[in-house]
């Protein structure tokens, strides 16, 4: 088992156990809420419902219990797609390397690719005029990646996505690199 298997079996199992507690926590707060359900006061006979959230009629302790139900099916919804993306995104026989560039204009990140490795560069400086004075703040990111054997510098190439993650992949599909 190469060391990327390793890691991305590591992740899966992880991601599992956190699905695993979060489902746990959903029926302990399912449970609460059937039991809240069943002690309401003869002042509060109707049902509840996921509708009943925005209705002036529902008592506050019940519009917190689902409340708190639905952000966590919520997170655990996003949780799946998180990892399904990042399932996905082991696939990719061409894909090296993503790395995230917010803050950095694509004039300030530099990339360059010599002696089997890629480097990635970027600085940002922004200067501010306060009551105290001129306030600059200052921001880099380095960062080296070697290539996997059987990948030539010049079959290396980058984009910077519109969402400011900057895509190194190699030009053709790379049977060394890590998929599922």
């Amino acid at each position: 088992m190469s060391w990327h298997d390793h890691i991305l079996e590591e992740a899966r199992q992880d991601i599992r156990q956190f699905e695993r507690e979060m489902q746990s926590e959903m029926r302990l707060l399912d449970l609460h809420l059937r039991q809240l359900r069943k002690d309401l006061p003869t002042c509060c006979p109707h049902h509840i419902r996921r509708c009943c959230l925005h209705q002036p009629d529902a008592c506050p302790w019940e519009r917190r219990a689902i409340t708190a139900r639905m952000d966590v099916e919520r997170e655990l919804k996003s949780m799946q797609r998180r990892l399904n993306k990042m399932a996905h995104s082991f696939h990719d026989h061409r894909r090296l390397a993503l790395i995230d560039m917010k803050g950095f204009d694509p004039k300030e990140i530099s990339v360059t690719v010599k002696d089997g490795k890629v480097k990635v560069v970027a600085e940002h400086e922004e200067e501010f005029t306060t009551s105290r004075g001129k306030e600059y703040n200052y921001k880099n990111i380095s960062q080296e990646i070697s290539l996997p054997s059987g990948v030539s510098e010049d079959e290396v190439i980058y984009s910077l996505c519109p969402n400011n993650v900057l895509k190194i992949e190699a030009v053709r599909c790379c049977p060394c690199l890590p998929s599922t």
